[in-house]
């Protein structure tokens, strides 16, 4: 009976002790990384441990410092908390456009040595709105800028899927393996609101470009990453939309050409010039229409990233496995042959709409 009361005393003490201990950390959300007249600046997140009594949101907060050694810097922003800096939490890292600029390296590095952090969180970049000033902009909807750029970014997945969210692994391991390149969505603020801006695309540890929404919708779907994006075309000023509502891209490159292939289905979405998609002629015009204008596109997109030396769709490592050639640069300079088929789904096309008088 001793040995019992003596287990259960000990528990409950433990018990206590961690409870206090969790009451005094400071919990790290997100870090904000930026480098100005030779200092890295980084901002820190931290959620507030005051509930608001009226909305029973939590709110976040931020701390930030400076130094000229990113590790300093950290410890700098830590110390301005009244309690223990707790970083196993972090869920997303905003990198600025200074930072991008020939400082990646030199992040990366840190983060993997770091034993304070999990690499599970997202990464981002802010190429026009300093890190600081992102993590600082809540508001009663959104009380922790973090969340609300996560959510953000998820939302778009079932919008105009022109987010990339990527965590801290899978940037080190696009950065560091042979026949990879890696990029992550680009943040800005646009009157207090958080919106994407573009995709950073790199090689290997250098920012090369952040390019538009649009592109990064085509890397999505060349990635078979999409759900329902949608392209349109103008017809005497009118507009006829299409969202991608299924199918599957390939791409297969050698030293002479990048051969994109598949097929992929739309539904209609807009119809404003009103046509008759009872008849076939128009149906099958508007299918050569708008497969023309998406080969068009994912043509220009793999221009962009050739100009750039971007290998964000892995063309270096499928050669490789393909060949067991090491040749990273080979599809810089190959020619582009888009050819990708498209038509409208026509399962469930409304054809008329029925007066119920």
């Amino acid at each position: 009976m001793k040995k019992i009361i003596l287990i259960i005393l000990l528990l409950t003490l433990s018990g206590c002790y961690d409870y206090k201990e969790i009451n005094n950390l400071a919990i790290i959300t997100a870090i904000g990384i930026d480098y100005e007249d030779e200092e890295y600046k980084i901002t820190l997140e931290i959620l507030n441990d005051q509930n608001d009594k009226e909305s029973g949101n939590i709110k976040s907060y931020t701390k930030t410092g400076s130094n000229k050694s990113l590790a300093k810097a950290l410890e700098n922003a830590a110390d301005l908390l009244s309690d223990q800096a707790n970083y196993t939490h972090v869920k997303l890292l905003v990198l600025s456009d200074t930072i991008t600029d020939g400082k990646l390296q030199n992040i990366i590095d840190f983060f993997m040595r770091s034993t304070y952090f999990r690499e599970n969180f997202y990464v981002i970049s802010s190429m026009d709105t300093e890190p600081e000033k992102i993590l600082k902009n809540t508001t009663d909807n959104n009380p922790v800028a973090s969340t609300s750029i996560i959510d953000l970014l998820e939302s778009l997945d079932y919008s105009s899927n022109s987010g990339v969210l990527k965590t801290f692994d899978q940037v080190v391991e696009e950065t560091l393996a042979f026949g990879k390149d890696t990029c992550f969505s680009n943040i800005t603020l646009d009157d207090k609101e958080f919106q994407i801006a573009g995709l950073s695309i790199f090689d290997k540890y250098e920012y090369k470009d952040t390019i538009s929404n649009d592109y990064a919708t085509i890397y999505n779907i060349l990635t078979n990453n999409f759900y329902r994006p949608i392209f349109s075309k103008t017809y005497d000023n009118l507009y006829f939309s299409i969202a991608i509502s299924e199918g599957k891209t390939k791409i297969d490159a050698n030293t002479k050409t990048i051969k994109l292939s598949g097929t992929i289905t739309g539904k209609i979405m807009d119809n404003e010039p009103n046509y008759d998609i009872r008849d076939l002629d128009v149906l099958d015009n508007l299918n050569s229409d708008f497969k023309n204008l998406i080969n068009e596109k994912f043509k220009s997109f793999i221009e962009v990233l050739q100009e750039n030396k971007s290998d964000i769709l892995f063309l270096g490592k499928s050669y490789y496995q393909q060949t067991r050639k090491k040749a990273e640069d080979f599809w810089i300079h190959a020619n582009i042959d888009s050819n990708l088929d498209f038509h409208i789904n026509k399962k469930g096309l409304i054809y008329e709409v029925q007066d119920e008088n």
